[in-house]
């Protein structure tokens, strides 16, 4: 069923407001892809990507084009993943989430086509680099992690001083006496 020019403008509002918005965007697509995606299977990657707060929508090529300028032509569904809530979000929540179930799970259904973040078109190799990097919340673990052991170190050496200290004094008094 053709989509009448007041809904291609609704639905291209609401990629502007709530997809275009988003710090990254996942593009997919089923064409060209080893295996037809059904309808058992289409339930099961979105009920995957809704656990990790990830949407999936179907969008009309020309509108994602008109939404997203950069991409390359694109050809049969293309799938947008998006995160749900922006809140705490990074630009690699969504494509470390959504490469790996795909290239777990759904390898023969999907090829990745790319993904727009902040604004900039990565294609699919750019995509599969950036989801191998650590997210915001895996570094600062990180980051929190290293300085712990620091803290632990630096107050363990700290602690030696006094001690250090009364083992000298000790020494010293044993050998006046």
């Amino acid at each position: 069923m053709a989509l009448t020019r007041i809904q291609k403008q609704e639905i291209i509002d609401d990629l502007l407001n709530s997809v275009a918005t988003q710090k990254s965007v996942l593009l997919l697509t089923t064409s060209g892809a080893e295996a037809s995606l059904n309808s058992k299977l289409n339930s099961k990657i979105r009920s995957e990507a809704r656990k990790n707060g990830v949407i999936l929508k179907i969008v009309k090529n020309t509108l994602v084009k008109r939404v997203f300028e950069d991409t390359p032509d694109l050809v049969g569904q293309t799938y947008l993943a998006y995160l749900e809530n922006q809140e705490n979000s990074d630009e690699i929540k969504v494509p470390k989430s959504m490469v790996g179930m795909v290239n777990k799970d759904f390898k023969e259904n999907f090829i990745i086509l790319g993904a727009v973040v902040n604004g900039e078109f990565f294609d699919s190799a750019k995509t599969q680099q950036l989801s191998k990097t650590p997210s915001l919340q895996d570094s600062m673990s990180s980051v929190a992690g290293s300085l712990n052991q620091i803290a632990t170190k630096l107050a363990m050496a700290i602690k030696e001083i006094p001690a250090g200290v009364a083992r000298g004094i000790s020494e010293i008094s044993k050998q006046k006496s």
